[in-house]
């Protein structure tokens, strides 16, 4: 039954993540993405991690279950971003509806107090896309950031106070933009693209000092991926690159990623059989994001070298940050569970290395949710989040004289999710 499970999941999986990509803000983390239970709690949930995406939030949390489970669940996210200019005019990004799934199965492997998880997600990603006329079109166009996470997990109950969880992350990434090239006779296109893989680890710990209290702790290691791809320009044989480049241009190029680590540290309370109520604090160590540098592989020509290096590398500088929350869940009836959550998430990216490529800015994010256990056994959980940024002022000289990327920028994002679970 559990190699049938994996087949289903994995082919469920395959068939709908490539044709996503993952959106989010505080940085490119996609924590509201990952599962519909947590996201109804604005992902407040590392001292609790009570179900099957405990696989992801706190593995040690696999421990409290009893059975064996399959996990599916669907998220849409439907961001918004604006920019004004001095001048008082508004752009839009165009608007896209990202479609995530994730993917959970539990087993106990026939032993008392082991659990083994499995987790299929995309915890990281990134879609932005600019109109080919705005003002960001000579330095972005369309962004996209994708990510697919596979995540195996062993948790063991020391005793009835102190769980253990550890996992591996498996990460397969993919990544590409678009920019125009302005050039005296006419614009060109600039594409990039590469992809890679990587590997890291977590970590969980939960501990029950009483039956009304927990403890959870949880950490995720960086992975380091190093992207491999190709760049290709068009309309580059004319104006100032005569004789420089064919008009339509093709080279290697290699640039890196580091994906951060974090830390989630929560307590939650349960005054009573109805109610269970969570407060955490999550570091996440952007700081490993410091610069944007490309290298051209196939490319040894000195003077398109120098061209194609104007500019590069960009200096990013993230700083790592904190996010704050506090969730509450409430069993009305025997089958019936409601939930909210508020979750505050501070930016990584400082104002001088601002880019529209990904607009980022200090977030308040507030979630309601709800779990129906049918009478067959199988849960059906659904959630709505709202992620609502603070308005930023952006002045930085990133732009060339072509471009001036200084104004007012304003974002929100809709999250909606349905779950399915089933013991088996």
């Amino acid at each position: 039954m559990f190699k049938r499970s994996m087949t289903i999941a994995f082919s469920f999986f395959v068939l709908t993540v490539f044709l996503c990509s993952a959106v989010f803000a505080n940085g490119f983390k996609n924590d509201a993405l990952l599962d519909t239970e947590a996201t109804g709690m604005a992902t407040v949930y590392v001292a609790q991690a009570d179900s099957p995406s405990a696989v992801q939030f706190n593995p040690a949390g696999l421990t409290q279950l009893k059975g064996d489970y399959i996990r599916i669940g669907y998220t849409s996210a439907v961001p918004r971003n604006f920019r004004t200019d001095a001048n008082g005019d508004k752009s839009s990004a165009q608007v896209d509806n990202f479609l995530v799934p994730n993917i959970y199965l539990v087993n106990s492997l026939g032993a008392e107090n082991w659990k083994f998880g499995l987790g299929v997600t995309s915890p990281y990603g990134l879609g932005t896309d600019w109109a080919d006329d705005s003002f960001a079109r000579f330095q972005t166009t369309e962004s996209s950031l994708q990510v697919l996470q596979i995540n195996p997990t062993l948790a063991y109950k020391y005793n009835d106070m102190v769980s253990f969880g550890f996992g591996i992350d498996y990460i397969m990434s993919e990544t590409s933009s678009h920019k125009i090239i302005a050039d005296t006779t006419g614009l060109g296109d600039f594409h990039a693209k590469g992809d890679d893989d990587g590997w890291g680890y977590n970590l969980g710990l939960l501990v029950k000092p009483s039956d009304t209290q927990s403890i959870g702790v949880a950490y995720r290691s960086k992975v380091d991926l190093t992207y491999k791809g190709t760049i290709s320009m068009t309309n580059m044989s004319s104006g100032i690159y005569t004789g420089i480049f064919p008009d339509n241009y093709e080279t290697g190029m290699e640039s890196r990623l580091t994906l951060p680590q974090n830390i989630s540290l929560g307590y939650a309370f349960k005054p009573n059989q109805k109610w269970v109520i969570e407060a955490d604090g999550i570091w996440t160590d952007w700081s490993c994001v410091q610069e944007d540098f490309a290298k051209y592989t196939d490319e040894g020509d000195a003077t398109r070298l120098q061209i194609l290096n104007d500019g590069n590398p960009l200096s990013k500088d993230w700083n790592a940050v904190m996010s704050y929350g506090v969730s509450a869940k409430y069993l009305a009836k025997d089958n019936l569970v409601l939930r909210c959550g508020y979750l505050y998430a501070d930016t990584p990216v400082p104002a001088a290395n601002f880019e529209p490529s990904m607009i980022d800015m200090p977030m308040h994010c507030f979630s309601v949710g709800a779990g129906y256990t049918l009478k067959n056994g199988c849960i059906i959980d659904a959630a709505y989040f709202g992620g609502f940024y603070r308005d930023r002022y952006i002045t930085n000289d990133i732009a060339s004289s072509t471009s001036d990327l200084d104004g007012m920028y304003e974002a929100y994002v809709n999250v909606v999710s349905v779950g399915f679970t089933y013991k088996y």
